[in-house]
């Protein structure tokens, strides 16, 4: 009996140091299948020490086959010993509370390895994650949806223009897609009822400037769309002119934003309704002939028909009846005006070639 253990134990030793210098054993094999394959002369010289007489002649008869053969057995061992020993990949085993108590039970020396949790185990409340909501996409014409700039207005120039302090500084702003009489150069009809209107709106309040595609017009004027936020909604207040019946569309390419599906169902709208411009114009008084010569103190300037555009002074050249050119010049009409013309506002026409605002000098 004592023979039989330490034989066993005998064994149990070597599987173990087998085991452990098995990944060794692998690798020196493979470095002797290589050097076999790279250096074949110093593997038949091993092959054919006088210490390996007892290996089969057959497996010393090349260097590969003596060096694979070797592979060969190494990886027997390393499978062989794999299973000895629990796996590194397999959980430990807890002894549950029934271990424990057979264990206490056999053993009044042992105590459980498992004692029972006599409190529950604190878990992290998670916290309430909160998505940001999305800005809601701008409704055109309802509100801006282009760039924009916040500034006071300090000023009414008249029915379309405004002076605004943006960030302390003031510039003049002229309104996108629309125009109204004049109440410079000559006073038009509803001109003095435009600036009311347009003073009425934004006089004193704070707005938000919104740009199409210029950026100022050749007076260096900036040019925007004027918007008031109610608090409830935002108000236009280049269409809310249109709706009054005191403007006109005037657009001027590339800044045409607003102006077919916005501001003429507006104007439509005050043209059906006989409001403003679109209402009936005033008989002209009649001037009685004088029976002298009348002095500069009594000529009265005469405001042009509502109709005459008003970019233009010295001359009436009507809204809705095509291009003009100058007389006696170049150009093909179909209507033809006699200088010399002042240029107040944009050149619709193209009359002033040379830029210094005045046209059809002769």
């Amino acid at each position: 009996m004592p023979r039989v253990l330490l034989f066993l134990l005998f064994a149990l030793a070597v599987l173990v140091v087998v085991k452990a210098i098995a990944p060794f054993i692998l690798v020196a094999a493979i470095g002797l299948v290589l050097l076999a394959w790279k250096r074949p002369d110093m593997v038949g010289k091993i092959a054919q020490a006088d210490r390996l007489a007892s290996v089969p002649a057959s497996i010393r008869e090349t260097p590969m086959r003596f060096s694979g053969s070797i592979l060969a057995v190494a990886i027997g061992i390393v499978v062989l010993s794999a299973p000895i020993g629990a796996s590194a990949d397999e959980p430990a085993v807890t002894p549950g509370p029934s271990t424990a108590a057979a264990l206490a039970t056999a053993s009044p020396t042992v105590e459980p390895m498992v004692r029972p949790t006599t409190r529950p185990t604190a878990r992290a409340t998670p916290r309430a994650t909160v998505a940001p909501m999305p800005d809601p996409t701008p409704v055109f014409g309802e509100e801006p949806t282009g760039p924009t700039q916040v500034g006071t207005v300090v000023g009414i120039v008249d029915g379309d223009t405004i002076d605004v302090e943006i960030d302390g500084e003031t510039y003049r702003v002229r309104y996108i897609g629309m125009d109204t009489p004049e109440v410079h150069s000559g006073e038009e009809w509803m001109g003095p009822e435009a600036a009311a209107a347009n003073a009425s709106l934004v006089e004193g309040q704070e707005v938000v400037l919104e740009k199409d595609v210029s950026e100022t017009d050749q007076f260096d004027r900036l040019l925007r769309y004027v918007w008031i936020d109610e608090g409830d909604g935002w108000l236009l207040v280049n269409l809310e002119l249109l709706r009054l019946g005191v403007a006109q569309i005037a657009t001027y390419p590339p800044d045409v934003k607003y102006a077919d599906n916005i501001y003429l169902p507006a104007q439509q709208g005050a043209r059906d309704a006989g409001i403003g411009l679109w209402g009936v114009a005033p008989t002209p008084v009649p001037t009685p002939e004088p029976t002298a010569a009348p002095t500069a103190a009594t000529i009265l300037p005469v405001a042009p028909p509502s109709n005459c555009h008003p970019s233009y002074d010295g001359g009436c050249l009507a809204i809705g009846k095509g291009d003009y050119d100058c007389a006696g010049g170049s150009g093909n009409g179909p209507n033809y005006i006699a200088g010399p013309i002042y240029i107040v506002g944009h050149d619709e026409f193209e009359l002033d070639r040379d830029g210094d605002g005045v046209a059809c000098e002769g």
